[in-house]
């Protein structure tokens, strides 16, 4: 019997430790699909210096009427070019809009990584902050999916006007354990969540089947500053706007309403 016991328990930790090399290997691998660049530089494409020694592809969609900027964070197997049309989208519902790829992506320059993702995201916002001039609270943070690791992370440190969130996860290795089962992970959102202070708009879909609803629900639940949420029937991962297109402009409305509102900084209407 005490042989049996221990014949499992072995088996146990071989399989574990097997999961823990898989991940250490792998991980990146599987987590970072980035695809070739959809888009060419435009001879003014903002080329951004990132801590890493990167060069950060952006683009800055300015609408003179907005009281906000978005700061986009975009999802996996995405880039500024197949993000285009969604960028353009937001600029028409009233907000001036930035956003970058992180290293890798696109003609960003470097190699995908948790931190690379961050470091891009602290060049973005240092851009906007230190060259356009723009105050932190005029800037709401946006992360759709891999993005809201970058957006989660940044409004944990620094002082943003906002924070959206579209399918997020409480940690990437969650997203396939559901518990925490390696001694360490990757964009630990639900152990940040909690510093964030900037109000936060949560939107997931409950039939999302990349990053089940849970993680959205568990990930509002543990903010503990104002928020809102949006909960979308009958959608996925990727379509939220394609299945509930006035629902999610009604809930970003309402968002950007509910910020505290000053007129548009100068900066945002004329640039450097």
């Amino acid at each position: 019997m005490l042989n049996a016991v221990l014949t499992f328990f072995a088996a146990m930790g071989t399989a574990y430790l097997g999961l823990v090399a898989m991940a250490w290997l792998f991980a990146d691998a599987l987590m970072y699909p980035a695809p070739p660049p959809s888009y060419t530089d435009t001879p003014d494409q903002p080329k951004l210096p990132s801590p890493d020694g990167n060069k950060i592809t952006a683009v800055f969609m300015e609408n003179l009427q907005a009281s906000h900027v978005l700061l986009f964070c975009h999802g996996n197997k995405q880039d500024l070019g197949t993000a285009e049309d969604r960028l353009r989208q937001y600029r028409e519902h009233g907000w001036s809009v930035f956003a970058f790829d992180y290293p890798g992506y696109g003609t960003s320059t470097g190699a995908p990584s948790e931190a690379g993702c961050y470091s891009a995201l602290a060049s973005a916002y240092a851009y906007l902050t230190r060259i356009k001039g723009i105050p932190p609270e005029k800037i709401v943070l946006y992360g759709h999916s891999l993005g809201a690791g970058s957006a989660v992370d940044l409004a944990s440190r620094e002082p943003v006007g906002g924070l959206i969130v579209e399918g997020a996860f409480l940690s990437a290795f969650r997203v396939v354990t559901r518990w925490r089962m390696l001694p360490w992970d990757r964009f630990d959102n639900i152990s940040k969540i909690g510093r964030v202070r900037a109000p936060l708009l949560s939107i997931h879909a409950k039939e999302d089947h990349t990053v089940p609803f849970i993680h959205g629900r568990l990930l509002n639940e543990a903010h503990h500053g104002p928020k809102q949420h949006l909960w979308v029937e009958n959608a996925g991962h990727n379509n939220i706007l394609e299945v509930a297109a006035p629902d999610y402009w009604d809930a970003l409305e309402r968002f950007r309403l509910s910020l505290v509102f000053t007129q548009p900084p100068a900066s945002l209407a004329s640039s450097p």
